[in-house]
């Protein structure tokens, strides 16, 4: 069963892991196939503004005194406006270009140059193409102009959008910069100078971010991902299981269900640590049940198991919730009362404890009657094994007067250390003293 649990959890662990690959290679995958499609829209637009331009320069210089402006612009969009002029007398196909801002500038450049000057207009944000010779001829190419009619086309098919921007500042560049991600877009610029440091055309490509966080079949990676964290916690949780099984199996007892000796022994010693910290009283009871050989050699081991453990139950039932109940070995449990400091509060709990066992019989009809001993911290010991050897003679008495409890006796407790020391060849000043103090007393 363990070896199918960890076969679940690597296999989860794979399955998510190799879930995250996929996932990324095709985000990855997907990502490459957007930036070659934004690359490849800004190169086509690119080489359609280059085209337009050294087209129009073409146009203009070719004009003689013949050509009509309208035939300037036949090749080009509605949006071009052309002046053809000989001497003082312009022609055009809308406004006189001769009155913006820029004609002088590329006509200067046109005469200086001796062939046609591209200048940025800047009251129209547009390009100016500008021949002097016989006949002064005039191009007004707006950013609308620039991408031809078959570029649109394939841009279009690249699912891209075409942003030109007309500046007057030269750049010195013809390095593509990016592509960038930009609020839900990826974006590539380039930007191309004009003849003769005129200024620069800035062409942005950009198309919408939409792989997202996975890409392409998200249902079904957020499917396999849910398994493999479903397959991940199960296994987990078998583990957690198991973890705590094996927990409560080395703290408490098989059969009756109550913590066994180890653990009562580790949390005797931290209440008594903490009673000794905060000086409160500890009250501590050894309980036998009378009789217990006789029912397991009368009426089995079996049935003696019953008795065992509907004993356990009327002994938890009997406790405060912050009393510790504890089978300490054979037919005899073991019970930590916090916060009793004296007799009195021993006494009403044993009675309570003797009633809970003997008053209803406590399997078929058989009725049980139980021998309690209590000793008390710091009264009868500071130590469990004081404790214990207290309690445990306070029962013995009890069991051998026919009484149901006894709480220690700190003379016959302090007589029966003495008699264990003396037994081992101890005769140090610690039981010299107390043989002291009892004489003087008028003890034995």
């Amino acid at each position: 069963m363990r070896l199918i649990r960890l076969g679940a959890l690597v296999g989860s662990v794979v399955l998510l892991v190799a879930t995250s690959v996929s996932m990324l290679g095709n985000r990855s995958e997907l990502r490459n196939e957007q930036d070659a499609r934004v690359t490849a829209a800004v190169l086509v637009a690119d080489q359609s503004v280059e085209s337009t331009i050294a087209r129009a320069v073409a146009v203009v210089r070719l004009a003689g005194e013949s050509t009509e402006p309208s035939d300037l612009v036949r090749s080009f969009g509605a949006d071009v406006s052309a002046c053809s002029s000989v001497g003082d007398q312009p022609r055009c196909t809308g406004a006189d270009l001769s009155t913006l801002s820029g004609f002088g500038e590329a006509a200067a450049a046109a005469t200086r140059l001796g062939e046609p000057a591209v200048v940025v207009d800047a009251s129209t944000g547009s390009l100016l193409v500008v021949s002097r010779g016989e006949v002064t001829s005039a191009m007004l190419l707006p950013a609308s102009a620039l991408i031809d009619g078959r570029a649109a086309a394939t841009i279009a098919e690249y699912a891209a959008d075409i942003d030109i921007d007309i500046t007057s500042a030269f750049v010195d560049s013809d390095r593509l910069n990016g592509p960038l991600s930009d609020v839900g877009k990826r974006t590539i610029t380039d930007t191309l100078p004009l003849p003769g440091d005129g200024g620069s055309v800035l062409v942005v490509a950009s198309i919408d971010d939409d792989v997202g966080l996975v890409g392409d079949g998200a249902t079904g990676y957020f499917v396999l991902i849910a398994l493999g964290t479903v397959l991940m916690g199960l296994a987990a949780w078998t583990f957690l299981l198991d973890r705590r099984t094996l927990e409560r199996r080395a703290t408490t007892d098989e059969l009756t269900g109550l913590v066994n000796r180890r653990e009562f022994e580790r949390v005797t010693e931290e209440a008594l640590l903490a009673a000794d910290r905060f000086h409160t009283g500890v009250c501590l009871m050894l309980i036998d049940l009378n009789g217990f050989k006789q029912i397991n050699d009368t009426l089995g081991h079996q049935f003696g198991d019953v008795v065992l453990q509907a004993a356990a139950e009327r002994l938890r039932a009997a406790v405060r919730g912050t009393d510790v109940v504890g089978r300490w070995g054979g037919d005899e449990f073991v019970i930590l009362m916090p916060g009793i400091e004296d007799g009195s509060g021993a006494r009403a709990g044993a009675e309570r404890l003797g009633r809970s066992l003997a008053d209803t019989p406590i399997a078929g009809d058989v009725t049980v009657h139980a021998a309690i001993g209590a000793a008390l911290f710091p009264r009868h010991g500071r130590e469990l094994d004081e404790l214990i050897s207290a309690a445990d003679l306070a029962m013995y008495g009890a069991k051998t007067t026919g009484v149901v409890y006894r709480l220690a006796d700190a003379h016959a407790v302090e007589l029966a250390a003495d008699e264990t020391l003396a037994a081992s060849g101890y005769d140090g000043p610690d039981r010299r003293r107390r043989a002291a103090d009892r004489e003087l007393l008028g003890h034995d």
